[in-house]
């Protein structure tokens, strides 16, 4: 475990730097991540711009991949990894067993060909190495403010088509129940250590409602080059209260997000 990284605050270090929405879900998974003891070497699958192993880690790791050119040279200036290949989770340019640990944080739901990307996290995995992810669970649609709402008021054809465009604009292939990833992982040769659901309900809805929220940062994004002005934390008084209590939320039974963390048989 990373001391200093226990001792940081997620939360508003995510408020300053991403939209609202986004922040509450990845200082959540930052502080989920950075609390592991991961053997390294580690590759991080899917790294995108960098942004979160800068969050979750103070040493950068051995290795990232994602198959975006512009994302890699985003991730290369922030230099939190030793070495960067803009690839195809499909076909890693890897040896077999190079690395002790594969990290992969919400990125497996955009993967179309989730078998083969498997099958070579298994390859370049070392015998007993880790493979640790996040995604979205079967639950992570119906749990949004809007789909929940259409279905309390029976709404429940325009509830399902809410839960599909969710989906679709968050180019998810997939939101899969526990049981269905254990089968998968089975197949594949992992064995599952730990897992659990987090991101309760309420908190799914708030997600939800936050993107609206945030809208105007897509515009700074585009215009500036990055999401949030001025980032200073006297700006997110009140919505770093609100989302406290969610950053803090106990374990919940079902959630719109699950952990794993699996060892290669």
């Amino acid at each position: 475990m990373d001391l200093m990284n226990t001792q940081r605050d997620f939360l508003v270090e995510h408020l300053t730097a991403l939209p609202s929405f986004r922040a509450l879900l990845r200082a959540v998974e930052a502080r989920k991540i950075a609390a592991l003891d991961l053997p390294r070497p580690i590759l991080d699958l899917g790294c995108g711009d960098g942004h979160f192993a800068q969050a979750a880690f103070t040493e950068p790791l051995d290795a990232g991949i994602d198959p975006s050119p512009q994302a890699i040279a985003q991730a290369a200036r922030r230099g939190m990894h030793r070495e960067l290949k803009i690839v195809d989770s499909n076909a890693m340019p890897f040896a077999d067993g190079a690395f002790a640990t594969v990290l992969s944080n919400s990125v497996v739901e955009h993967i179309p060909d989730i078998d083969a990307t498997l099958r070579e996290t298994h390859r370049v995995l070392q015998p007993g190495g880790l493979f640790v992810f996040t995604t979205p669970s079967h639950r992570f649609a119906e749990f949004l403010f809007f789909a929940d709402l259409f279905c309390r008021l029976g709404w429940k054809g325009l509830s399902r088509r809410y839960e599909n465009y969710f989906n679709r604009i968050s180019r998810h292939y997939r939101t899969d129940s526990p049981e269905t990833w254990r089968a998968r992982l089975a197949r594949f040769g992992f064995a599952v250590r730990a897992e659990h659901s987090y991101f309760s309900r309420a908190a799914s809805r708030l997600f939800d409602l936050a993107h609206y929220y945030s809208a105007p940062t897509l515009l700074y994004k585009k215009l500036l080059g990055r999401w949030i002005v001025a980032p200073y934390r006297a700006n997110f008084i009140l919505i770093e209260r609100l989302w406290r209590r969610f950053y803090d939320e106990p374990p919940v039974t079902e959630g719109a997000y699950l952990f794993f963390l699996c060892e290669r048989r």
